[in-house]
């Protein structure tokens, strides 16, 4: 009798060892209960006793990052623009099993990835392919707040969405830096031209001030010859041609029917 006890003890431990009644539900997660494919509740993290016919699943709610590379958008002109974005989002551990319920363990690759695709591709096409870049924070909030509104249904809070990088095809990358390229060289050209422009009136001004002085002096000079020609008179002339005579000279021959410009003492004698 005592055998058969300690047998069936055995076999208990046994069972008990085979079975594994017990888990762990690692910190950040809960076990999410399945009883012949159904769910049938949830374990919060720690230490939990699960019968042998019950399985568990841990779902992740902590915060998650995905990555999502070269999304494929538009611009309004059908040009291809290639997004590069993060996403940050967090399951609420209230929701996780009717998420679990209605959409299942991959609910990422159902719900989350092709809204985002879907709603940058319906943000970009709003703006000229030169417009996306400086719209880029629009665009970024645009998505965001769609994301929100439609995964909050599903429990699925979106903590952050990253707009890491906006790209376009290297033909349109190339026809845009001709386009620089030419844009900056029509502008040097445009400064050197108005720099020869301001260099011909500088030395029309120039000239323009040489000519004023040199009427100026003109003026002043014809001025003066007028003033001096008003105080001239015969005598002072003659005068002042003797004047310009040597010392030595004492006789003068005048043309007929002229006067002695002053007394010669030579000539009294």
């Amino acid at each position: 009798m005592n055998r058969i006890k300690i047998m069936s003890a055995v076999g208990l431990l046994i069972l008990f060892l085979i079975t594994k009644p017990f888990v762990i539900v690692r910190a950040g997660n809960v076990g999410i209960l399945y009883r012949f494919g159904k769910i049938v509740g949830q374990v919060d993290e720690g230490l939990n006793f699960i019968p042998p016919w019950i399985f568990v699943s841990h779902a992740n709610i902590k915060v998650q990052r995905a990555i999502l590379d070269k999304l494929d958008s538009f611009s309004s002109e059908s040009q291809d623009v290639s997004v590069k974005a993060s996403l940050n989002f967090q399951v609420s551990p209230q929701g996780v099993q009717n998420l679990y319920r209605t959409v299942g363990a991959d609910y990422y690759h159902v719900l989350i990835e092709p809204r985002v695709t879907q709603n940058f591709k319906d943000e970009t096409v709003r703006y000229k392919s030169v417009d996306i870049a400086p719209n880029r924070e629009q665009i970024r909030q645009a998505v965001r707040a769609r994301l929100e509104k439609e995964l909050a249904p599903y429990s699925i809070h979106i903590v952050d969405l990253l707009l890491d990088n906006i790209d376009f095809k290297e033909e349109f990358k190339k026809s845009i830096e001709n386009k620089q390229i030419a844009t900056q060289k029509a502008l040097e050209q445009k400064q050197l031209i108005e720099v020869s422009k301001a260099q011909a009136q500088q030395k029309i001004e120039e000239q323009r001030g040489l000519g004023d002085a040199a009427l100026a002096r003109a003026e002043k000079e014809s001025l003066a010859n007028q003033r001096i020609a008003a105080s001239l008179t015969p005598l002072l002339v003659q005068n002042r041609l003797v004047e310009k005579l040597g010392d030595k000279i004492q006789v003068m021959l005048v043309p007929q029917g002229q006067n002695f410009l002053m007394q010669l003492p030579g000539l009294q004698k």
